[in-house]
């Protein structure tokens, strides 16, 4: 038995809470502006496509662990060859 699934899941669970402290370091920091237009400019240039690309690669992620455990897997979902 190989160790690297285990490797790989304890990998996208880590990245997965980097991505969910990621989202709330950008939302709060939205709120850090002087003035409401600066709020509006980060909200709109920043805080949604931010939000948009770590909630895609949390989606991605979450997709691939549960590919890497699943039983009836297409070997192309696991990182070791099939015997």
């Amino acid at each position: 038995m190989t160790f690297l699934p285990l490797l790989l899941t304890v990998a996208g669970g880590l990245f997965c809470v980097g991505c969910v402290a990621s989202l709330a370091f950008l939302l709060t920091w939205r709120d850090f502006a002087a003035t409401p237009p600066e709020r509006t400019r980060r909200h709109w240039w920043a805080v949604l496509p931010g939000t948009a690309l770590l909630l895609g690669l949390l989606l991605w992620t979450l997709l691939h662990v549960m590919l890497l455990w699943t039983p009836n897997a297409a070997p192309v979902a696991f990182a070791t060859p099939a015997p």
